[in-house]
């Protein structure tokens, strides 16, 4: 927001008067400080698109100083074909109150890339619209990669490229040439060898597992890194397959290896790009949230203040009564505290993970998630009620990507109860023998058997705005924590959703 919009804003409410100017500047400030340390773009502009905030994320992703765009229009960073479709977005975030998509934007020096983008309307205190402000992230190498890997599938039959055969004793007794090139051996050099000579030491442990259960079941299939003779390493799968002599007897066993190398580094890459996606989609989930999470941290910093002068006024009677002067204290204290746990909540929110799991409680990822969307619930009405189990549900996850998990459902049942008559959301947690489980229900509109089936695939959506990707995101979150999620349409209206996920270790 510009000076004269956060004045016109905080005026409009009563709280602040002309005296507490320096304070208005100071929240300005705070609060550019917070978006700059969004690695991301933020760009703010007024009605007309011209450009009142350009955060150093901004300066980062598009070359231009905030000096250069500070009251130009947006669509600088929109090459002269789309700068109608630009506005044509303006128009639809003005309806609608947000935008999200990709699209190609400009780099200063003319050069295009891909942008995920979200674009939200902000209003004041009293729902008047003041402008906008929008979040992009660049997804070209995203774009790229996932290019790559489709090829790549499409190139990598799964065709085994090496044939061997050994005998009960784990040694070669027959090696055909591509295995012993693969394994950078002639193909007489292996013939007597055990098959440990392929194995690094640390993988050896897994390619037993993978002969004992071809033992049992005849036939055997495992992914371990392969040894080649200069010491190398990659990774290969194998097929194992039991074999018999003419008296039925078993005589050893087949070998069909390939090298799945790329195929392991594609898969790498595609993790570490579903999680930037979701990081993105958690920092557009923040640029839809911003005029609510503004208001909130005003609130305490403006308590703050108000107890200060209260303070300054005891002092400079000259008579200060000391117990009310501790109460005050206590009460700056608090709205202190207050703030700062909003700020933590924002800061882990949005953060970037490094994928490391540990000992999670459910119970308090679902109350932060709970505390993030509470602005949004109160304006629309909505009664959020919280059935959390009495104890700890400690399970094995990152934190910060299962909290995207529950802010994504409770978002999605804040939205369905709006405008309905009856605006309420149920969410408990409860533990059971086997896992832990989630449950979110909502009193929306009536869901088909044939929206529940398909909700959580990618680019499915039932929104005019949406893109499809928020449960579908949540799903790959979830599935590789080891759980499931389900939705189920409710009988009377609405929807339920439904998350279990498996036991932490130090809870078992």
């Amino acid at each position: 927001m510009t000076k004269s919009q956060v004045e016109t804003a905080t005026s409009e409410v009563g709280v602040v008067t002309a005296a507490d100017i320096p304070n208005q500047r100071q929240d300005e400030r705070f609060f550019s400080q917070l978006l700059d340390s969004v690695q991301e773009s933020v760009v703010a502009t007024d009605l007309d698109g011209r450009i009142t905030y350009w955060g150093r994320g901004a300066e980062a992703l598009y070359g231009y100083r905030k000096e250069e765009v500070l009251g130009r229009c947006v669509t600088i960073i929109v090459e002269s074909s789309q700068q109608e479709a630009e506005r044509e977005r303006w128009r639809q975030v003005f309806e609608t109150g947000s935008w999200r998509g990709e699209y190609e934007q400009l780099h200063k020096d003319g050069t295009k890339f891909w942008a995920s983008t979200v674009i939200s309307l902000v209003k004041n205190e009293t729902g008047q619209p003041i402008g906008f402000v929008g979040i992009d992230a660049d997804v070209t190498d995203q774009k790229r990669v996932t290019e790559e890997i489709e090829q790549l599938k499409l190139a990598i039959e799964n065709a085994m490229q090496g044939i061997s055969r050994l005998d009960c004793n784990g040694r070669f007794i027959m090696v055909k040439p591509q295995y012993a090139e693969l394994l950078g051996y002639g193909p007489d050099e292996l013939i007597g060898e055990s098959w440990e000579v392929t194995v690094p030491p640390d993988d050896q442990d897994a390619a037993r597992a993978g002969y004992e259960a071809m033992l049992r079941d005849g036939r055997a299939s495992l992914e371990c890194r392969a040894r080649k003779k200069d010491g190398s390493v990659f990774y290969k799968q194998l097929l194992l397959v039991k074999t018999h002599n003419d008296c039925g007897e078993h005589d050893g066993h087949y070998c069909f290896m390939s090298d799945v190398t790329k195929r392991r580094e594609a898969e790498d890459k595609l993790r570490l790009k579903e999680a930037e996606l979701a990081h993105v989609s958690r920092l557009s989930t923040m640029g839809e949230l911003v005029a609510g999470i503004a208001h909130e941290i005003n609130q305490p910093l403006y308590a703050i203040a108000n107890f200060a002068v209260a303070a300054q006024k005891q002092l400079a009677d000259g008579n200060p009564n000391h117990a009310d002067l501790k109460e005050i204290h206590r009460h700056i204290s608090d709205q202190a505290i207050r703030a700062g746990d909003i700020i933590r909540r924002l800061r882990d929110f949005v953060q970037k993970t490094d994928g490391v799991y540990s000992s999670v409680d459910l119970n308090a990822v679902v109350q932060d998630a709970f505390e993030i969307l509470t602005p949004i619930a109160r304006r629309c009405g909505a009664s959020v009620h919280l059935n959390l189990c009495g104890c700890p549900l400690l399970v094995p996850a990152d934190r910060v990507q299962l909290e995207q998990v529950i802010v994504n459902l409770l978002r999605n049942a804040i939205e369905a109860v709006t405008d309905r008559e009856r605006r309420v959301i149920l969410i408990y947690t409860e533990r059971t023998e086997e896992c832990v489980r989630f449950a979110i229900e909502d009193t929306g509109d009536t869901v088909g058997d044939s929206v529940v089936d398909k909700m959580f695939d990618a680019f499915f959506t039932t929104k005019p705005s949406g893109m499809g990707m928020g449960l579908a995101i949540s799903r790959t979150i979830v599935e590789s924590h080891g759980g499931v999620i389900q939705g189920a349409a409710k009988p009377d209206g609405g929807l339920r959703v439904t998350i279990e996920l498996p036991l932490s270790r130090v809870d078992e």
